[in-house]
């Protein structure tokens, strides 16, 4: 894909007045977005709990989880990041991109709308039992329509 990095707005939720500007590595193998503790404690964020995650390497490491608000290209949502610790890389999450509802356009090494999501729909089944069904652009997936027709 190429290596490339975006700005990304983050603020604490609880004092969105404390608002910080990053310029992140975008790493979509990468679950969870990486930004440094020492960034993070000024803005008043703090960690709701710990979570263990395997390096490159293979040890396993804990960091702790905040939740915070992310913003970019007048894309914004709610999100929840690792609190990096010195020595650990600052990174743009698949989380928070999905969050953001925007993906990777890499071409031309930028973020872009996402898009129309997929949606799980409650659709109605004869004697009043109610199925999930994926629906995407409106139109029910292969899946679906083939359960429909087996289940007579």
């Amino acid at each position: 894909m190429g290596c490339f990095s975006a700005k990304l707005r983050v603020w604490n939720p609880v004092n969105p007045e404390r608002a910080e500007e990053l310029e992140l590595m975008v790493d979509t193998g990468a679950a969870y977005s990486w930004i440094a503790r020492a960034r993070l404690e000024p803005m008043g964020v703090q960690a709701v709990r710990k979570m263990q995650f395997r390096t490159i390497e293979g040890r396993v490491i804990e960091r702790d989880l905040a939740p915070v608000f992310v913003a970019t290209d007048g894309y914004s949502g709610g999100d929840n990041v690792v609190m990096a610790e010195p020595g650990d890389m600052e990174v743009l999450g698949s989380h928070t991109l999905e969050s953001l509802g925007v993906t990777v356009d890499p071409l031309n090494k930028k973020l872009v709308s996402a898009g129309v999501s997929l949606a799980l729909m409650a659709v109605a089944e004869r004697k009043g039992r109610v199925r999930p069904s994926i629906t995407h652009l409106g139109m029910e997936t292969c899946a679906s329509l083939s359960r429909r027709r087996t289940s007579g």
